[in-house]
């Protein structure tokens, strides 16, 4: 990984740290005073506006991403292919923005009040270009502004919700930060677009490659967003919604970790494509594997096996429920990571799209029956089991699609002995809660013993077993990607 890989990669882990740990400073607080009823309707409306977003957006979030890195040394190139998404963009926000306050008028009688601060979080999209600065790899500024709206919203919060009345004043919070997240970009953009004409191609030229890419997002956010909607719908309870997203939330620290590496080099590949440097390109990705694999073993069995003690420290004893969906959604990060950066840094920038689309379409349609299947019998148990199932025929089949480049094989190589190594943490960690001690010590001596063991487990295989390295020294130097 060269130097500026590292400093992006850095910033991005900033950036998507901040996404998940600054609202949960606040997480204890509104578990407790909004309880787990209110939580569920939050959790059920900003749902229902993310599917609007995403609307909104259709697939510019990669496509924008890739379409700028392609071109961004040249000013003028750019700037045209920055107007023309982006009045794309508006035109397709403007019809979401109205579709949802219909929905609103029409849908929503009970709760509409917090349904229209949703529209807030909804017109969000009108402004949002972080696309543009991903493809530019000025990740730095992506960094600051989520700071500056995610240690906004900790404020507002503890300030202005102090009861579970306040429901629609913290949902009108988060939409409003959110808001504010988007807009601060837009000052940026002086100095890196300048206006150019237009034509009506310049425009119409995105509609297709980007609904291309919009169809797996489609597809993506099934079992994404829609197994908290069919919770909320077949169990009917609001309740079990905050459960299975309070899980979820947890889950998604390290998948945020993971995923920063994905959004740095998506831009960097696709540069790399558009100047026919392949074999370079196919390498990061392989080696982004390997090191993926490494962090997410670590991360999901250290947080199976802390959440026993965890969850009930820190959300409380009414989101007990919590523990076990935390430590199943947790073993959902393996092949999630593994698709993930499939898709990113090889499907997406060597415009392999078909076989992104028709994966994707598969696993959504492979959650929607395992959770029609098991939701009502195993209620939140049975949408883990029916994300679970989606991700591994994902992976199966964009790994068998990609053969030729990387093979089922190869990832087995890979992923197994990390996978030993994080088990036997998880069954250190978890011994561990039988402890007699105070909640923080004891998560503070899991965390410890649980990174002490699984590093020490995979330094043995490295160096004694696969014989890859001849001393711990030798893999300090050589962790780069």
């Amino acid at each position: 990984m060269g130097s500026d890989e590292k400093r992006n990669y850095i910033y991005n882990i900033i950036y998507r740290l901040s996404i998940c740990i600054l609202p949960l400073v606040v997480t204890p607080y509104v578990a407790r005073v909004l309880g787990a009823e209110q939580v569920g309707i939050y959790t059920f409306s900003s749902t229902v506006a993310c599917y609007f977003i995403m609307f909104g957006k259709l697939g510019l979030d990669n496509y924008g991403n890739r379409s700028i890195a392609a071109c961004r040394e040249d000013m003028e190139k750019r700037s045209r292919v920055f107007w023309g998404i982006y009045l794309l963009q508006l035109a397709t926000a403007a019809l979401s923005i109205l579709a949802f306050i219909l929905l609103v008028l029409t849908a929503f009688q009970e709760d509409r009040r917090v349904y229209w601060m949703q529209l807030v979080y909804v017109a969000s999209v009108l402004f949002d270009v972080s696309w543009f600065f991903y493809g530019m790899e000025r990740f730095r500024i992506t960094m600051v502004r989520s700071l500056v709206s995610r240690a906004l919203i900790i404020v507002f919060v503890f300030v202005f919700v102090h009861s579970g009345r306040d429901l629609w004043v913290y949902t009108c919070v988060m939409s409003a930060c959110f808001l504010l997240e988007q807009v601060q970009l837009l000052p940026f953009l002086f100095g890196q677009v300048k206006r150019v004409p237009l034509k009506k191609e310049d425009i119409l030229c995105h509609i297709l490659p980007n609904a291309r890419l919009f169809i797996p997002l489609l597809a993506l956010s099934i079992y994404n967003w829609l197994d908290k909607i069919m919770l909320g719908v077949i169990v009917k309870s609001t309740a079990v919604v905050a459960f299975y997203a309070y899980a979820e939330n947890i889950v998604n620290l390290p998948k945020g970790i993971l995923s920063a590496l994905d959004t740095v080099m998506l831009p960097r590949i696709s540069n790399l494509v558009a100047n026919n440097r392949l074999e370079e390109g196919v390498r990061k990705m392989r080696n982004s594997i390997r090191f993926n694999s490494f962090i997410c073993c670590m991360l999901c069995f250290g947080i199976a096996g802390v959440s026993p003690s965890f969850i009930p420290w820190f959300l409380g004893e009414e989101y007990t429920p919590t523990v076990l969906l935390t430590m199943e959604l947790a073993m959902v990060m393996i092949p999630m990571s593994i698709v993930s950066i499939v898709q990113t840094q090889y499907l997406i920038p060597f415009h392999r799209e078909e076989v992104y689309i028709r994966s994707v379409a598969l696993g959504a349609s492979t959650d929607v029956i395992l959770n029609l299947v098991l939701i009502p019998f195993y209620g939140a148990s049975g949408a883990v089991i029916g994300t679970l199932g989606a991700e591994l025929v994902v992976c199966a089949y964009q790994l068998f699609r990609i053969r030729e480049v990387y093979r089922f094989r190869q990832l087995f190589q890979t992923l197994l002995p990390f996978m030993a190594c994080g088990a036997i943490e998880f069954g250190a960690v978890y011994f561990l809660c039988r402890l007699p001690w105070k909640p923080l010590p004891l998560l503070l001596f899991q965390v410890c013993v649980g990174g002490v063991v699984y590093l020490a487990g995979c330094g043995i295989y490295v160096i004694f077993i696969s014989r890859e390295y001849r001393s711990v020294g030798e893999i300090i130097r050589s962790m780069k990607l």
